[in-house]
């Protein structure tokens, strides 16, 4: 263990990381300055706790964990900690569906229409690809709420209701809007052509293969060894996070993991078996181009992916409303992941500023704030 400093959580023990399979100085000459960057966006952003592994070729450089879990009881946070993804979901939810494309099971331009029964009629014109890339011109949100609040539980059928029962905001394939509504569809479809839960197929598929015993769907009622506790810094105070809601059915937000159960994942994505290379390349594929100066030469939506093409180059990125990043420079083989248990809110340090900051530490030639491709 190293330490690297102290958080301002009254009597808090030192932050400590740990770093394996250091890099030599002539490749990776500031990996030591890792935790302290990391440390100071810690402090500056409220974050509770972070854990961070900074990968090349899947093999992690750094790994690092920082502050607290728990912050009632200073648990610690480690490797092993678990913390909800969120929105990291859909980088998965959407491999699973490009994988069932490569074997032939579906295809990108089926209609929705011909996995889900009783459809509205907006819905004819929207494509499986359509969702994987925000598309298909449905709203955002779309749980049912009675006066304004969310339900404690919700069904996978009431679920549907809603998404039927919620307008679209633009015709299928003339805009872009990011969407929850789409990816909880596409779990839908996964579960019609799997004849499987979400839960049971994503397991059997993608988690358990490479030994990700911590990778499981949100279950609030569920006793999970290590949790994170959710916060929230708003008022000048970090408070506890109120993320009490259960939902059937979570293909768009619902995957829990560890940073040892990430660093598989990201093994897995770096040195795929031979049936997912296809699939894996297909996520990070533009659909939706953004408007961009001159900085990147492309820059837009993939398929659960943010996606940049800088020259040859290829990155692509996504963060998540409960505190998580993820970014993978394709062409250098650097990826880093970070999780922390504080709620990307606006306006505050994102876990993807820890994210580019820390890639930055190591390959300088990364730009340190990320790409900003509108310029």
């Amino acid at each position: 263990m190293i330490v690297t400093g102290m958080l301002g959580f009254g009597n808090a023990p030192p932050v400590l990381a740990q770093t394996i399979h250091p890099e030599t100085a002539s490749t990776a000459p500031n990996i030591a300055s890792v935790d302290a960057v990391v440390a100071r966006l810690m402090d500056q952003g409220h974050f509770p706790g972070v854990a961070v592994a900074v990968l090349r070729d899947g093999r992690p450089i750094h790994i690092g964990a920082y502050g607290f879990a728990n912050l009632s009881d200073r648990v610690p946070v480690t490797r092993q900690t678990v913390f909800e993804l969120a929105s990291l979901t859909k980088q998965m939810t959407a491999l699973a569906v490009l994988d069932l494309a490569q074997q032939g099971l579906i295809s990108l331009e089926d209609s929705l229409t011909d996995y889900i029964d009783g459809t509205p009629d907006g819905w004819a014109g929207i494509t499986i690809n359509q969702l994987l890339s925000h598309t298909a011109g449905l709203a955002h949100r779309f749980e049912e709420k009675p006066n304004g609040e969310f339900l404690l539980s919700y069904s996978t059928e009431q679920m549907l209701d809603g998404a039927m029962a919620t307008d679209m905001v633009a015709e299928p394939g003339t805009d872009w809007t990011y969407s929850d509504q789409g990816y909880f569809l596409l779990g839908l479809v996964i579960e019609k052509v799997t004849g499987q839960t979400y839960a049971d197929y994503m397991q059997d598929r993608f988690f358990r293969p490479p030994g990700m015993r911590q990778t499981r769907i949100l279950d609030q009622s569920a006793i999970v060894p290590h949790l994170a506790r959710g916060y929230i810094f708003e008022d000048g105070a970090l408070h506890r996070g109120r993320r009490v809601w259960q939902f059937e059915l979570t293909s768009h937000f619902g995957v829990m993991s560890s940073l040892d159960d990430l660093i598989l994942w990201e093994a897995m994505l770096a040195d795929p078996p031979a049936d997912l290379v296809e699939p894996i390349r297909e996520t990070g594929a533009i659909q939706r181009q953004f408007d961009h100066g001159e900085t990147c030469d492309d820059w837009g939506y993939a398929r659960g992916w943010m996606a940049t093409r800088i020259g040859d180059g290829l990155t692509v990125d996504h963060g998540g409303y409960s505190g998580t990043g993820y970014v993978r420079d394709i062409g250098r083989g650097l990826s880093v992941i970070v999780l922390t248990n504080r709620e990307d809110n606006e306006g505050q340090i994102s876990p993807m500023a820890i994210a580019w900051a820390a890639l930055n530490a190591v390959d300088p030639t990364l730009p340190r704030e990320g790409y900003q491709c509108w310029q």
